[in-house]
């Protein structure tokens, strides 16, 4: 456990420290800054549901501050919040029949991430309108349940990665797509791990794989506003 917790410990101050020293690079670095709004679409996969059900969603918002440099880097501030939810709907075996377990919450997220930009687009000798992209970061997500299974704590380490399609819509906004997964650090997104869940009568049946972390999965599309740096000229002196 103690291992577990330092892992935990060294990777969010690895990230969050390379975060923010690209975030903290002089403003004359910028080239421009965006904010950003969306849709987000999250999925779950663990106890209840062990690969990825495209039919598995619930809506949620998206917001988004980044600041974008020269050579394709950028660093990204994200927050996004909405339901997640799985069944034993369609059971994987049959002891998920017997258990027929389901959760359903309201999760909140914020992360710190760095991507990468493959192509430039948004200057006016851009040969392409669009550019694919990569992303990876750390951050914290926060799942309201007044009910618990187990001991742990509502606010839990998070290392989302992924990537998408950027598309110009003008010099000034960009069109969205992002699909991106969270690997988590403990097995109680669905509630369901050593502990019993609801039905006494199986209780033997009650459990989950505790040595397999769930995972959730945000699928996004967005638009954003850019801010352009313009450099200011400097008088010659006399």
């Amino acid at each position: 456990m103690l291992r577990i917790s330092f892992i935990k410990f060294r990777v969010l101050k690895i990230t969050f420290l390379s975060f923010a020293f690209l975030l903290g690079l002089s403003e004359a670095e910028a080239q421009s800054k965006e904010f950003g709004v969306g849709v987000a679409s999250f999925n779950y996969t663990g106890d209840l549901i062990r690969t990825y059900d495209i039919q598995n969603q619930s809506l949620g918002v998206n917001l988004f501050y980044v600041k974008n440099y020269d050579d394709g880097w950028a660093a990204k501030l994200n927050f996004e919040a909405g339901r997640i939810k799985g069944s034993d709907q369609n059971p994987i075996d049959p002891q998920a029949q017997v258990r027929s377990a389901s959760f359903q919450d309201f999760i909140t997220e914020i992360s710190g991430q760095a991507t990468y930009e493959f192509l430039d687009f948004r200057t006016d000798r851009a040969l392409v309108k669009f550019t694919p992209y990569l992303t990876v970061g750390a951050g914290f997500f926060l799942i309201n349940r007044a009910e618990k299974n187990a001991d742990y704590s509502d606010i839990q380490l998070m290392i989302p990665f992924g990537g998408g399609i950027k598309y110009s819509l003008g010099p000034l906004w960009t069109l969205n797509f992002e699909f991106s997964a969270r690997k988590l650090f403990y097995d109680y997104l669905d509630n369901i791990s050593l502990q019993e869940v609801t039905d006494k009568r199986n209780s033997d049946f009650q459990f989950g794989d505790w040595n397999d972390n769930d995972w959730y999965y945000s699928t996004t599309i967005s638009i954003s506003y850019t801010f352009w740096e313009v450099d200011c000229p400097v008088p010659l002196k006399k």
